[in-house]
């Protein structure tokens, strides 16, 4: 069952209130363009619990909600702006996983074929990889190279080859990690996960834009 869906993109509302254990329902406050609104959302208990350390979202983004209700959310909210139902069937790759989905979607038994997360952070991929009980799961670590995460790393190129074989995906998302690239870090992600994406598939990821000369600089997102 879905937990809550909101229909505005992120950058337009801020939500407050408390989601506590159990499965009763609660009440959530939307501001939105200035007003503020209540939605529903289904309590449930997690089904994965992950260590505080393992979550790199912003103190503010951790304050909103339980990270299974807010990457509900986000699922919800990339496959309305991609523009089908659900992700009911699909194949989906997340560069630069987290956590935060895998909580989503065994809490929330979110149907999909099959979700497969790659990410730098090692530690994290191993706890998942040894807690998340859900074939449809699997987790992958890649050294990548990134001058905040993971400085030690390989360098990307387009010819880095992904531990997934040549499996191709219906979507592939990337949240919050063009944001944190070097111009040719982000050119060599783009042409690495080319090849991995369905000929009718998708590719989703955030990013931030901001008026200025056009020139680059780097900025701490």
């Amino acid at each position: 069952m879905k937990a809550w869906r909101l229909r505005s993109p992120p950058a337009l509302f801020t939500m407050s209130g408390c989601i506590g254990p159990g499965h009763g329902l609660s009440m959530v406050e939307i501001e939105q363009n200035g007003a503020m609104t209540t939605a529903t959302a289904f309590d449930r208990n997690p089904q994965l619990v992950v260590p505080r350390r393992f979550k790199r979202n912003a103190p503010q983004v951790l304050a909103m909600a339980p990270s299974a209700d807010t990457g509900l959310w986000l699922l919800q909210y990339m496959a309305e702006r991609i523009g089908i139902p659900d992700l009911a069937g699909l194949d989906i790759l997340d560069f630069g996983c987290g956590s935060r989905f895998a909580e989503a979607i065994t809490t929330h038994d979110i149907p999909l074929r099959s979700y497969v997360g790659i990410d730098v952070y090692k530690e994290m991929i191993e706890f998942l990889t040894q807690n998340v009980n859900d074939d449809r799961l699997s987790f992958h670590h890649v050294n990548a190279r990134n001058p905040k995460y993971n400085k030690s790393g390989d360098p990307l190129i387009p010819e880095t080859v992904l531990p997934i074989g040549d499996k191709r995906f219906d979507v592939i998302c990337m949240f919050s990690v063009i944001t944190h690239q070097l111009p040719h870090d982000a050119q060599a992600i783009f042409a690495i996960l080319r090849r991995h994406v369905k000929e009718s598939g998708f590719l989703f990821f955030s990013a931030s834009l901001g008026e200025g000369d056009f020139g680059y600089r780097e900025h701490d997102p």
